[in-house]
């Protein structure tokens, strides 16, 4: 097989791409198909329905059924097994206990009418609850851009490197076409023709390894987003910007919501200690003997009271308890707060250096570019040795490879600060 039947062959084998995707699309796919986003906005409506439970619980009107049957025989009392009036030689229950039995059934209606400001304090809780759950669901969410870009520029590192071997073996097998021609007409060597077929021959290797890079870090971003789809598509270069210097890091709210969660809870614990009022209501059976139970349908109603007095220190001992709990937040709040802070200061650091090493690298390339050109010149003409040409193809090669890491780099350097400049 001739050589360049090996590259028309190797050419279709490398080149399977059947559609091209930009970042945006796999960090939307990553969020959509995200659980524990999708558990955020489960736990969202949930504690909205709590919301409603609790006033049903805590306001609305309660209506249940109560049935009762108890049986309290007497031995030894004339014959009379069920009665409140026992004989003084029976054997049985205290009748003060049991009045010799109890039949009922009845329908209750209960009512809070003052329950100490409990139910605005629980939905003070349940506000802030939902506040937390939206702001875990879009700190998730801003992980996972961060997870995404990275391992999409990782990816995207994978396939410049191949287009770079592509372009340079397309650019080799030119070069050997006019190498044949001199060699058949004796205007280069034999050797000149081998050592660039070798070099032709390294390319396509290292072509082929890194279109399997490419496949590989492809998949673990199909993996990542949540995508079954196992189809090897293009992906867009990625030009990030630096956000904007954000004075209040969303990275702290959290803090200040599970502060404002503690002052809520120790809320809630304090209603207990105001009036608490309900009514009460209730009819139907209520009798204690057999006989003439059928007279001892009525009803009765009602007003529940209670205000604790001594609890044995509770209230002071909770509110410890809550200042602690602040005080820790604060300690863990401003700990994070320095090291964004210095996470940022030494991201725009590198950005900075990397962006200087871009610049003197595009110069190099520039020059080596027009080196390049020369030397293929002087090659045919036979003032330059394939050796030397080589060397410099594979400098240039190098050089070319360096720019694509550095620019990589950058990129994941921007989206680095962006993600502590949240």
């Amino acid at each position: 097989m001739t050589i360049r039947k090996i590259i028309f062959l190797l050419a279709l084998l490398s080149c399977p791409v059947l559609a091209q995707y930009n970042l945006n699309y796999f960090i939307n796919k990553a969020i959509n198909s995200s659980p524990v986003v999708k558990d955020y906005a489960n736990q969202y409506l949930i504690n909205n329905l709590q919301t409603k439970l609790d006033e049903a619980q805590n306001t609305a009107l309660q209506v249940y059924l109560t049935s009762n049957l108890l049986f309290s025989p007497y031995f030894n009392n004339n014959g009379v097994l069920f009665t409140p009036n026992p004989g003084p030689n029976a054997i049985g229950y205290d009748p003060s206990l049991t009045n010799g039995g109890l039949y009922s059934a009845q329908i209750n209606f209960d009512k809070n009418i003052f329950n100490g400001g409990l139910l605005d304090a629980l939905k003070s809780q349940r506000s802030i609850q939902g506040k937390s759950f939206e702001n875990k669901s879009a700190e998730e969410k801003h992980n996972l851009e961060k997870q995404v870009t990275d391992q999409y520029l990782n990816t995207l590192q994978y396939y410049l490197l191949y287009d770079l071997s592509k372009n340079t073996e397309k650019n080799l097998s030119s070069q050997l076409n006019i190498t044949g021609d001199l060699v058949e007409k004796g205007f280069a060597k034999a050797s000149d023709y081998l050592q660039l077929k070798i070099e032709l021959k390294t390319q396509s290797i290292d072509m082929q390894q890194t279109w399997q890079n490419y496949k590989s870090g492809l998949m673990q971003l199909y993996a990542m987003c949540g995508i079954k789809d196992t189809q090897i598509v293009a992906i867009d270069t990625v030009d990030l910007n630096m956000a904007l210097s954000n004075q209040y890091s969303n990275f702290l709210i959290q803090f200040h919501l599970d502060s404002l969660n503690t002052a809520a809870q120790q809320n809630i614990f304090e209603t207990k200690y105001q009036p608490q009022i309900s009514l009460f209501f209730n009819a139907g059976l209520n009798a204690v003997e057999i006989d003439q139970m059928q007279r001892r349908f009525g009803m009765s109603a009602g007003i529940n009271f209670s205000l604790p007095i001594l609890d044995g220190g509770q209230r002071n001992i909770t509110r410890q308890q809550s200042y602690i709990s602040e005080q820790s937040l604060s300690d863990y709040k401003n700990f994070l707060a320095g090291n964004i802070s210095s996470q940022r200061n030494n991201s725009a650091e590198r950005i900075a250096s990397l962006k200087n090493n871009l610049l003197d690298l595009n110069d190099q390339l520039g020059d080596y570019k027009k080196l390049i050109d020369l030397s293929e010149s002087q090659l045919q003409s036979g003032n330059l040795s394939m050796v030397e040409y080589l060397t410099l193809l594979r400098n240039y090669i190098d050089l070319q490879k360096n720019k694509i890491t550095t620019e990589i780099n950058y990129q994941l350097e921007i989206s680095n600060y962006n993600y502590w400049n949240w």
